[in-house]
């Protein structure tokens, strides 16, 4: 159901999409990018960063230092990934400090939540009062949610769009790939002491390189000016196998000079099954359509609803 590649959001993403191709680098490379699938089991932990005088000082700063994002995938059969498809669980866990706020897991066909709005107060800036916190966490928190393939898959909006324009869509992306890789096969790049290669080179070579194709799919010229900035990409390696990627992408703010906003991966294998939690509420049809309900503007019915259903 909610099957999620979570790889290209990894050494995928820097790596294979961004290529870093020159004699023997790209062999390693494709190495590296396979190495993950490779185990039965896939831990990775994403972290960002900001800095510079127009992130504001500050709470986008200091947020970011206290949030992680995890994307864990297990495989069911005990292959590797890469030989299971269909057979594995998924997890995302969004975490401030070493407390989680949001925990998904995707096992089987059923999708299972738990929110624990108590960790929000330790988000500079979050603009929400101890008592709006205490409702959150009353109304929704400390929980598990058990959400049916069956009742998901009733809600998903249906696609009308023609496999024409599905495959025009699909070549589009590939060219925009083709055209980013040329550009970074052409830039020098770095060999890391531990394993590894990086690579700096400027947007306005991303951007010369891939606004024909998006012009050509808009049918209008969408930007021709200046680019200013730089990108810097990276994969760090133990061997042959991966165990992160970054990307940091600077661009000057206005009048306030450069802001720099970056992200990282760090990537494990340990032996580590994601199975359903047990004592989760069953989310019925009638109990998400109050859960829906609370949404600002509703009626206070529905808010009715789910409390009686959930008390």
């Amino acid at each position: 159901m909610l099957k999620f590649d979570w790889k290209i959001l990894t050494v995928g993403a820097v790596a294979a999409s961004l290529g870093l191709a020159a004699c023997g680098v790209q062999t390693s490379l494709n190495e590296a990018v396979t190495s993950l699938s490779a185990s039965p089991y896939l831990q990775v932990r994403f972290t960002a960063t900001a800095s510079g005088s127009g992130s504001g000082n500050t709470r986008v700063q200091q947020a970011l230092t206290r949030l992680s994002f995890d994307v864990l995938e297990s495989s069911t059969s005990g292959s590797s990934l890469s030989q299971s498809v269909g057979k594995i669980n998924s997890e995302i866990k969004v975490n401030v400090g070493s407390q989680s706020l949001v925990d998904l897991r995707d096992v089987g066909s059923n999708l299972y939540v738990f929110v624990d709005a108590t960790a929000l107060a330790k988000i500079p800036g979050v603009g929400l009062s101890p008592q709006e916190l205490s409702s959150l966490q009353l109304a929704y928190g400390g929980r598990w949610f058990e959400l049916p393939g069956s009742l998901l898959n009733s809600y998903l909006p249906t696609t009308t769009k023609s496999k024409t324009q599905s495959a025009k869509d699909q070549a589009a992306v590939q060219q925009i790939i083709k055209s980013v890789t040329s550009v970074i096969e052409a830039t020098k790049y770095t060999t890391l002491p531990n394993g590894g290669y990086s690579e700096t080179g400027s947007l306005a070579s991303i951007a010369k390189a891939i606004l024909p194709t998006i012009d050509k799919l808009s049918g209008d010229q969408v930007h021709h000016g200046a680019v200013p900035g730089s990108y810097k990409i990276g994969v760090t390696m133990s061997g042959a196998t991966a165990t992160g990627g970054s990307i940091q992408i600077t661009a000057p703010n206005g009048t306030a000079g450069n802001e720099t906003i970056g992200l990282d991966a760090t990537v494990t294998h340990a032996s580590d099954s994601i199975v359903a939690p047990t004592g989760a509420t069953l989310i019925t049809s009638a109990l998400l359509k109050g859960l829906l309900g609370q949404v600002p503007g509703t009626t206070s019915t529905a808010t009715a609803t789910t409390t009686t259903l959930l008390s």
